[in-house]
């Protein structure tokens, strides 16, 4: 019976044992028992913070001297950075040429730059041809940059023609209406007033309306248009008002035709950056590119110092007493007339170039925003 008693306990012994040492190994293989809970906190990440520095070619095709809310930008972006972005400016064109900046940024050779779209018609058609189109409607200058980041947001198509050139843009900005200017008072209110006229348009869809009322249209390099224009050797050029400042032409120039409510059309510059330097930079330094030139609007504070060149250019013209022009509806909308086949023909263009239709859906989309923004 002592035995028994014995064998008995040593029995529930072993039992209390295993079923001890089973709830320490987590239960008996049932695999679904929660985990012991614990108010440790869990061990901080061990991966480094990303501080590496990243060099920053900038190639700017103006002067510093008349882009200082410019130069501000740039200094903000290496200071907002941390030093992380290491900015190096070259003004006027100093790194790359205007025809080099698409290739010469997708290379590398400059990580960022403005684009001049009129110069690439040819080249970007969908980003630098439709939406300068003469007399598409457009009108104030921060308003139609938003209108073009607009159309570059809808349209992958517009964003893959960037990229072709291993670019991409982040915000665009604009310098302004481009108006005729003429160094004589002879008054030009239609478009037959042209007929005699020697023109630098800086626009290839003024050629076919120029021959058509006798008039011819030459290139004159920015850099050569004063010495033309003071020996008489053209008449007149179809550009932006800050123009005449930053070539030195108000003593030059008595009379500006103010085309329509909106100007003849507009010079888009469209930041862009190399999308291999773009790819590879930290999260952070990606969305402060973005924050700064598209989501704060750093277009606008891009645009001031032209806006304040264009406002002395007419006070100065004002007190010199040159001849202002302000069409009527009427003769606003015998120019709008006379365009409206250049339209047809280069988005008959783009499409044959490309072989497909998506010009014209940019165009009439363009058309669109710009009818419901102002009225058509």
């Amino acid at each position: 019976m002592k035995e028994r008693v014995l064998r008995l306990v040593g029995l529930m012994m072993s039992i209390v044992l295993m079923v001890t040492l089973l709830a320490a190994c987590g239960g008996g293989g049932g695999g679904d028992a929660s985990p012991t809970p614990t108010t440790s906190s869990p061990p901080a990440s061990s991966a480094p913070a990303d501080d590496r520095v990243f060099d920053v070619d900038i190639n700017v095709t103006l002067g510093e001297p008349v882009s200082p809310s410019w130069a501000q930008l740039f200094r903000d972006l290496e200071t907002r950075s941390d030093g992380r972005l290491k900015v190096t400016v070259h003004w006027s064109q100093g790194l790359l040429t205007i025809p080099e900046i698409p290739r010469g940024v997708g290379t590398g050779q400059a990580q960022f730059s403005n684009l001049p779209t009129p110069n690439y018609p040819d080249t970007l058609p969908l980003n630098c041809r439709i939406l300068q189109l003469p007399f598409m409607g457009l009108r104030e200058p921060n308003e139609s940059a938003e209108i073009w980041m607009q159309l570059y947001d809808e349209f992958d198509e517009m964003k893959e023609e960037m990229a072709e050139f291993n670019i991409m843009a982040i915000a665009a900005t604009t310098l302004g209406v481009y108006d005729l200017h003429f160094i004589d008072k002879n008054p030009v209110r239609v478009p037959a007033d042209l007929s005699g006229r020697q023109i630098v348009p800086y626009s290839t869809e003024f050629l076919p309306v120029l021959q058509k009322y006798n008039a011819a249209g030459t290139y004159i390099p920015p850099g050569q248009i004063y010495e033309s224009l003071e020996r008489a050797v053209v008449d007149g050029y179809v550009n932006n008002w800050a123009f005449k400042g930053w070539f030195g032409l108000s003593d030059l120039i008595n009379q500006s035709v103010k085309l329509s409510d909106y100007g003849a059309f507009q010079e888009f510059n469209v930041l862009i950056l190399n999308l291999d330097f773009y790819n590879g930079l930290p999260a952070d330094l990606q969305q402060l590119w973005i924050d700064m030139f598209r989501t704060e609007r750093g277009y606008a504070k891009m645009w001031q110092d032209t806006a304040d060149l264009v406002a002395n250019e007419i006070a100065k013209a004002e007190e010199k007493g040159n001849l202002f022009i302000d069409l009527t509806p009427s003769e606003r909308q015998l120019w709008v007339d006379e365009f409206a086949d250049s339209h047809e023909n280069a988005i008959a263009e783009i499409n044959e170039q490309r072989g497909d239709t998506v010009a014209t859906d940019i165009y009439n989309r363009a058309r669109e925003i710009i009818d419901q923004k102002y009225g058509s």
